[in-house]
């Protein structure tokens, strides 16, 4: 498998120059196994995945939305709007509460969010809604789910297609230590892409914001044995030379890691 990266910043896209080693987008990941792509989240890196699709579009497409927040829905008109009627278009979410997964995206493709005349792709997308730890395939991949600790919720997600895996966790509250549930989730991933927004200083004057550490994340791949950690949601304010020096510090502490890079390909 190969994990592309259209997004990776959090909360709003970073603009300028000073932001452009590890991008601007917001989160949106993506998988292609011949006719069929997975995507993780629909930030406005979904925008640009929308305009790659354009020339070899997919047969069949899952999205997997791991919350509702903006900067992870962003893109999400964008990518549906672009794809032809005839592909197969699946939701996969487990929300909290109501209204529902069909009507928050509803919500989504609507006025006065989003022109009037696109609403008619909900006709054509399959809403599923999935209760937080529950299993579910995909596209011949198996997904597994966690709940997260998050403002309204969040999810993360474990993608196997039976001989590698990734677990794609962001947006979670760092906890003092990684529980017995969570570690047994991650076990033995061959790829971990874990929300590394915070510097320890900032994430002393954040908590109960939803989000984590290098420190966080290296608690929870060293306790887990994972293979490989790629810091993601990266914070729109950290310029490249603040990432570029995150960066050595969190390789330097566990070679063969990184922070994700928009429009790089991660293999797993």
């Amino acid at each position: 498998m190969h994990l592309d990266v259209w997004g990776a910043r959090g909360s709003h896209p970073a603009s300028g120059m000073a932001f452009s080693q590890f991008g601007h987008h917001t989160a949106c990941l993506s998988v292609r196994s011949g006719d069929h792509l997975l995507v993780l989240d629909a930030g406005t890196g979904a925008a640009a995945l929308a305009r790659a699709l354009e020339a070899s579009p997919p047969r069949a497409v899952d999205i997997l939305l791991s919350h509702f927040h903006h900067d992870h829905v962003m893109g999400l008109p964008y990518l549906l709007m672009s794809l032809p009627r005839d592909t197969a278009l699946r939701i996969h979410a487990a929300p909290e509460g109501s209204p529902g997964l069909e009507a928050l995206v509803a919500a989504i493709l609507s006025p006065p969010y989003f022109p009037a005349g696109i609403a008619g792709i909900l006709g054509r997308t399959a809403c599923r809604e999935h209760r937080a730890g529950a299993a579910f395939e995909a596209g011949g991949l198996e997904v597994c789910t966690h709940p997260l600790e998050h403002p309204g919720g969040s999810t993360a997600f474990r993608v196997s297609d039976g001989a590698r895996s990734f677990v794609y966790a962001t947006d979670l509250e760092q906890p003092e230590q990684p529980d017995a549930a969570w570690i047994a989730f991650a076990r033995g991933a061959d790829l971990l892409v874990h929300d590394t927004m915070f510097t320890e200083m900032e994430w002393e004057t954040r908590r109960g914001w939803g989000h984590a550490t290098i420190e966080g994340a290296l608690q929870l791949a060293d306790a887990a044995g994972v293979l490989r950690l790629v810091g993601f949601h990266h914070n729109p304010v950290h310029d490249d030379e603040l990432m570029v020096l995150r960066e050595r510090e969190l390789v330097r502490r566990r070679p063969g890691s990184g922070l994700a890079r928009e429009g790089e390909s991660l293999s797993v």
